[in-house]
């Protein structure tokens, strides 16, 4: 039985796609399998995973219709057999160390979770960590309160920053058919109060893919998509104690609503109108279940707001 489980869905990436594997394979920790899900992929992403397969026999491949980054994570979460689970994007890499330094914190501290930092530089040889100490773990029964941005302690709303024990997260999935699938999936993750250790190694490098969901045109479908996780997260957050509602409601809406603020106004000046017709929409629903307080937003983005609710564009 593998230790652990890493889910790798492919898409369009044989540019990224060696590199990530091999950052895999030359792991000090060698015990785990690689679940790689073929989503469709239309360059030669199949041809590489096909000979990497034969090379070591720790990599399975799934291969399925196009049906989007979601299901890929879905199905390949299913398909895992390991103790623990690991997410890693196919245009990413990781650092040779992650495996090894997250299993000892996570099996040292018994913890559901453990949350690592990343960076978008992209380093020829990665310096190796020292032995972990005790005092550079922090352990929290609470780890919604580590998801502030000037956290010392971040926890990231991103799903490849964490290693998950498999059991805990067998009744999530990610939702499907939207963009942006990672912070619904992280805040129904901190719903059920993980026992989560943080630390500060940056074990694993992002890389800024042009073709990346997040270096596209936003579109008033990307709206719909931001909105639909905000829902889902108002339905999970209604049946969790109002102290953890409260959080959610006055620190990560506001971040999201910003986000999207941001992208439309550095849209395409044609484009915009469309796309503030979509977020007006969104604010409204969001205004009726009552997740938009004054409390949490700067007041030059609520004001906004508040211009799009009465049905005028923002200056």
């Amino acid at each position: 039985m593998p230790k652990i489980s890493i889910i790798v869905p492919v898409y369009g990436v044989e540019r990224y796609l060696a590199r990530c594997l091999d950052s895999i394979l030359n792991q000090t920790f060698r015990n785990f399998e690689v679940i790689c899900v073929n989503d469709g992929s239309p360059d030669n992403c199949g041809v590489i995973l096909a000979d990497y397969a034969v090379r070591d026999n720790r990599i399975r491949i799934i291969t399925q219709e196009n049906k989007g980054l979601s299901a890929a994570r879905n199905h390949g979460l299913k398909q895992a057999t390991g103790t623990y689970a690991l997410f890693v994007d196919s245009d990413d890499y990781i650092h040779p160390q992650l495996l090894e330094r997250t299993l000892a914190v996570i099996e040292q501290s018994h913890a559901d979770i453990v949350c690592f930092s990343f960076q978008n530089t992209l380093p020829d040889t990665p310096v190796f960590f020292p032995l972990l100490e005790p005092s550079k773990v922090l352990l929290t029964d609470y780890p919604l309160t580590f998801c502030r941005k000037r956290c010392s302690w971040r926890i990231f709303f991103n799903v490849w920053s964490k290693l998950y024990r498999r059991d805990f997260i067998a009744d999530l999935s990610f939702m499907e058919g939207i963009c942006f699938e990672d912070f619904p999936y992280i805040l129904s993750l901190m719903a059920k109060r993980p026992k989560t250790a943080i630390i500060k190694d940056k074990l694993y490098y992002y890389v800024d893919n042009e073709s990346s969901i997040t270096h596209r045109a936003l579109t008033p479908r990307h709206i719909y998509d931001y909105h639909a996780g905000l829902c889902a997260i108002y339905e999970t957050y209604q049946s969790c104690p109002v102290k953890d509602w409260h959080f959610v409601r006055r620190i990560v809406f506001p971040n999201i609503l910003k986000q999207q603020l941001h992208r439309i106004y550095s849209s395409a000046t044609d484009k915009q109108p469309l796309l503030w017709m979509a977020f007006a929409h969104e604010l409204r629903d969001l205004k009726r279940k009552g997740c938009l307080p004054f409390c949490g937003h700067k007041l030059k983005y609520y004001w906004m707001y508040c211009r799009l609710l009465k049905g005028k564009m923002p200056l």
